[in-house]
């Protein structure tokens, strides 16, 4: 509760505030805007940064990818290209933390029906392949490992396919010919999220089928690598399993390739989880270029706050100086008007809490663009707005505390 002299100040300070109402509220309109500002610039970056840290605990973050590389050293030193393969890829799928891992391997080729043909990306893939390439099954069913043990002619079409193949309609239960070798339609795909994977490829245009359908009837084997694969991606249960699998990884690779800890590797794996750390760094910059954008508001409002302070010490000298002459202190005088002025900025940030949270609700930009509520981001913008009232408040609160109570009453 608060102390009778205290109330007293407090009581006093409404009192100065509410004399002059239009100039209080212009005052408080800057620390309005500012705290308001701050408070927006907040939850825009809470909300980059709840949509950064989703897309780094996806599967796609969470991926390690594998390929050959014949490209290392001088070319009189350069091995043979060699394909990965599917022993390898048996191994890898049991370590531990490996949540998923699929073999890539495509060709394009025509999907013919009696109506029509489309060139599409044919992709030999396994019962892990949508998870592990973020996609999600739309209706009837995936590629399972029956599929791949029988070598079914079986299919999954992705969206562009069943757009431009079948003309939108459901196609399950469909026959369609690959290159020269009927296939029945099994599953479709739902429409590939929009990503920075794409590489501007268009990720629906595909058409899933067993990969060792794909292998043995499209095609045809590898003379330097049976059950060749050209690609392995490799998903890992959680961002803190992706650099011992990586390490396994290249145990495995080394030892099916027959090559020592001293040989340079003739396959690289890339690793996404090492960017991670680069993104975390961008995200703190944006958060704080977004709060200085916001801070900027505030310090110009803080400056009209002590402008009026200035004036209002100036039209109150006489007041000043009576208040001394009759027992006040130095430090009163100081409290009475560091408090008007904290008094303005607490009020004014209240309010602009109170925008910034509402204009924090509205979807504004769509999916593009979230804002995320936070308390701690509140009462920053609130702490602010306080910060600044003791900041700006303070220098015509020290000129009033010095007036000489003489030259103060003497003044008209």
């Amino acid at each position: 509760m608060l102390s009778i002299p205290g109330f007293r100040l407090l009581r006093n300070a409404f009192g100065s505030l509410l004399e002059h109402p239009m100039r209080t509220l212009l005052t408080m309109l800057g620390i309005i805007i500012g705290v308001a500002a701050v408070y927006v610039m907040l939850a825009i970056g809470e909300g980059a940064e709840k949509k950064i840290l989703e897309s780094l605990d996806g599967p796609q973050a969470r991926t390690i990818t594998v390929f050959p590389d014949w490209t290392r050293g001088r070319s009189s030193q350069r091995r043979p290209y060699r394909r990965l393969n599917e022993a390898d890829l048996r191994e890898i799928r049991a370590l531990p933390g490996v949540e998923a891992a699929t073999g890539n391997l495509s060709r394009e080729y025509p999907v013919i029906t009696d109506a029509t043909d489309w060139s599409s990306d044919i992709r030999g893939a396994d019962e892990d392949h949508l998870f592990a390439n973020d996609l999600k099954l739309e209706d009837g069913r995936g590629i399972t490992e029956s599929d791949l043990e029988r070598k079914e002619t079986v299919a999954v079409l992705g969206q562009t396919v069943i757009k431009n193949v079948f003309g939108g309609q459901y196609p399950i239960g469909a026959k369609i010919k690959i290159g020269t070798v009927p296939f029945t339609v099994v599953g479709t795909v739902e429409k590939a999220p929009e990503s920075g994977w794409n590489n501007g490829q268009d990720r629906d245009n595909f058409v899933l089928v067993p990969r060792s359908t794909l292998r043995d009837r499209l095609v045809g084997g590898d003379y330097l690598v049976r059950n060749h694969v050209n690609q392995f991606r490799v998903v890992g249960e959680n961002q803190q399993v992706l650099d011992r699998i990586e390490n396994d990884l290249d145990a495995i690779l080394r030892r099916s390739r027959g090559l020592s800890t001293a040989d340079a590797p003739d396959f690289r794996i890339l690793n996404f989880s090492a960017n991670r750390q680069q993104f975390a760094d961008t995200q703190r910059t944006l958060s704080v270029l977004l709060f200085t954008m916001g801070a900027v508001s505030l310090v110009v409002g803080g400056v009209g706050v002590m402008n009026i302070m200035l004036v209002s010490v100036s039209e109150r000298t006489r007041e000043i100086g009576l208040r001394m002459s009759v027992g006040a202190r130095q430090m009163d005088v100081l409290a009475q008007f560091l408090t008007e002025a904290l008094l303005i900025c607490i009020l004014s940030g209240l309010i602009g809490l109170a925008i910034g949270y509402g204009i924090s609700q509205q979807e504004l930009g769509g999916e593009d663009l979230e804002m995320v509520f936070s308390l701690d981001n509140a009462l920053l913008a609130f702490g602010s707005a306080a910060l600044v009232g003791m900041i700006f408040g303070f220098l015509p609160a020290f000129r009033a505390s010095r007036l000489n109570p003489v030259e103060a009453l003497r003044s008209e």
